[in-house]
């Protein structure tokens, strides 16, 4: 089934979707008492940075990926100039913010690369739009520990999900790389050689590089959007159709804006793709704020730098904490991905740091790692409230209270 074409839910797919939900009952019930309200948890799929908005003593949100240097000043200063147009509609087209970024993502290849190029209302818009008109149908497998919005797109299409990405009938892959939240990366010819071994012919792949800016100053070479040759031979010779998607929400932290584009394979997938895209998917603010962005090379360089200080310093204070858990992730990342050893510890770490208004990210809400947590991040004298809130949960004695009362069913109050 290729190209829009419809995907019935098979019965295998209807029992899946009915035992998750079953299996995720307890999950949410003990989730619901913490979690942000602003989610109906029986019908959507969670995403952390909405607790901010619901804490009277919020300080910092280490729930999310954003950049911890927050946005461009001139990106922000042209989203609230753009706002004088506001009784005209945006460009539909999207320019000139599309070639804007065609320039920024293709350099020299800007012509070849504008044609097939479209912006969205976050990447989440095009990862939906993607996964029901331009991929081919049937199964899809994307890992659990991996950005939730692509599983949800093909569960809502309709389409089954494959438990191990070797099965041999996957027509639909995606991959995260950098991966959020695990850390792991694949250098530009380690990711070829995976999409190569990995996919039969006939599978269409999302491609998330939308984490890929923090590698460094060489990220663009390093990026399947400049591997023109190698995306036309496996369109042509396999019909392995590569899809690149970016969400600018990220780097530049705008969600509140929501930007996101996507690099097709072909011209006439993008075509295909408008055909079905609602219009005036970016407002006149989104548009400016982008155009903006790309050409503050100071921030990306600032953020370079910061990021990766500020990293080392979370990572040696988490060890000095809990030398016990392991932290993963490659350093120039925006987050660090946690493995506390105790499913009991890391949910009481998410409690009593969204009550000490520094939220941050849960392993068992969606990826299915309970063990796990993400803290996202941030400045040194925002680290210093996450820290002292983690340290009334760090030693032996502590983690031992803490498993033994939730064996028991009951809430820990104790601490250092």
């Amino acid at each position: 089934m290729l190209n829009g074409d419809t995907v019935t839910p098979s019965k295998e797919c209807l029992k899946r979707t009915l035992h998750d939900a079953a299996d995720s009952k307890k999950q949410r019930s003990d989730v619901q008492a913490w979690d942000s309200t602003a989610w109906d948890l029986n019908t959507q799929q969670p995403h952390g940075g909405q607790e901010w908005s619901s804490l009277d003593n919020f300080i910092e949100d280490f729930s999310v990926t954003t950049n911890c240097m927050g946005p461009p000043w001139s990106a922000v200063t042209a989203a609230t100039a753009a706002l004088q147009n506001l009784h005209h509609y945006p460009a539909a087209n999207f320019e000139p913010a599309l070639s804007d970024l065609a320039s920024y993502l293709g350099g020299k290849h800007a012509a070849e690369l504008h044609p097939r190029l479209l912006l969205g209302n976050g990447a989440s818009e095009l990862i939906d739009l993607v996964t029901r008109i331009a991929a081919h149908g049937g199964t899809f497998y994307v890992q659990n520990d991996q950005y939730k919005e692509y599983q949800r797109a093909a569960l809502a299409s309709g389409r089954d999900q494959a438990e191990k990405k070797d099965a041999d009938d996957i027509s639909l892959l995606a991959i995260v790389n950098p991966c959020n939240p695990t850390g792991e990366y694949r250098p530009v010819e380690a990711m070829k050689a995976y999409i190569e071994e990995v996919c039969t012919d006939h599978t269409t792949v999302l491609l998330d590089e939308s984490m890929q800016p923090w590698v460094g100053p060489g990220w663009k070479s390093d990026s399947i959007v400049n591997e023109r040759e190698w995306v036309e031979r496996m369109n042509r010779e396999r019909d392995i159709r590569v899809f690149v998607i970016h969400s600018w929400t990220k780097i530049w932290t705008c969600p509140g804006l929501r930007l996101g584009s996507v690099v097709a394979p072909t011209a006439e997938d993008i075509t295909t793709l408008k055909k079905h895209q609602v219009p005036w998917s970016l407002n006149v603010s989104a548009l400016a704020f982008l155009s903006a962005a790309i050409k503050d090379i100071d921030f990306m360089e600032q953020t370079w730098d910061i990021t990766a200080r500020w990293r080392l310093e979370t990572v040696k204070k988490l060890e000095s904490l809990f030398p016990n858990w392991d932290l993963h992730g490659h350093e120039c990342l925006s987050w660090v991905w946690i493995d506390c050893k105790s499913e009991a510890l890391a949910e009481e770490c998410t409690k009593r740091c969204k009550l000490a208004g520094v939220p941050i990210r849960w392993g068992g809400l969606g990826y299915k790692r309970p063990t796990f947590i993400r803290l996202a991040v941030r400045s040194p004298h925002k680290q210093k409230v996450l820290f002292e809130t983690l340290a009334t949960l760090s030693g032996e004695k502590v983690l031992a209270a803490i498993e033994a009362v939730s064996a028991a069913g009951g809430t820990f109050t104790g601490g250092n």
